[in-house]
C-alpha cells in the first residue's frame, strides 16, 4: 500500500512500535517525522528514499552514523544555520540550547524554535539539544511521548 506523499515509511525499533517517514524530492530528502505505529509501511519509491532509509537503519543499527544522502530542509536562513550546527553535534554528546546558542550568537529561545522547526528530525538531530536542566522539548512538545522518543534516541547514542 502506498501513502500519499511519502516517498518510504519503515519501522523502527522505537518504543510504541513508532514508524519513521520519508520524503524526497528528486536526490535530496526534504522532510522526515516520526509516525504512530498504526500507519502502514511502504517501501521506497525512488534512490533517494532507498539511501534515506540505509542510512536510518545504519543509525537504529548503531547510532552513531552521519547520514550520507542529501537533506534539503526548507527554511529561513537562521534555520538553516542551525540545522547546519546540529548536524555538526556528534552523537552521544549533546549540547545545551545555551551552547548552542552562544555558538551562533544567537539566544536559547531562538535556537529553540529552528529546532522545534526542523523538518527533518533524526538526520538533522535536533533530539541532540537539550535544556540546561533537562531533556528540554521534542516535536513541539515538553512532556509525553515526544519526551519518550528524545530520551531513548539520546539513551541509543550514549549506549553505542
Amino acid at each position: 500500500m502506498t501513502v500519499p506523499g511519502w516517498s518510504a515509511i519503515i519501522a523502527t525499533p522505537l518504543p510504541d512500535g513508532w514508524r519513521f517517514g520519508i520524503r524526497c524530492d528528486g536526490a535530496a530528502v526534504y522532510e522526515t517525522e516520526f509516525l504512530p505505529a498504526a500507519t502502514p509501511l511502504q517501501a521506497p519509491d525512488s534512490e533517494c528514499a532507498r539511501r534515506a532509509v540505509a542510512d536510518v537503519q545504519r543509525y537504529f543499527a548503531a547510532g552513531q552514523s552521519v547520514p550520507a544522502i542529501a537533506l534539503a530542509p526548507h527554511g529561513t536562513p537562521f534555520q538553516q544555520r542551525v540545522w547546519q550546527a546540529l548536524r555538526a553535534i556528534p552523537p552521544g554528546q549533546p549540547y545545551s540550547y545555551g551552547e548552542l546558542a552562544h555558538r551562533l550568537g544567537s539566544s536559547p529561545r531562538a535556537v529553540a524554535g529552528a529546532c522545534r522547526a526542523n523538518p527533518i528530525p533524526l538526520l538533522i538531530p535536533c533530539h541532540r539539544v537539550v535544556a540546561a536542566h533537562g531533556p528540554g522539548g521534542f516535536m513541539g512538545a515538553t512532556k509525553g511521548e515526544p519526551l519518550r522518543l528524545k530520551n531513548w534516541l539520546l539513551e541509543h547514542e550514549a549506549a553505542d
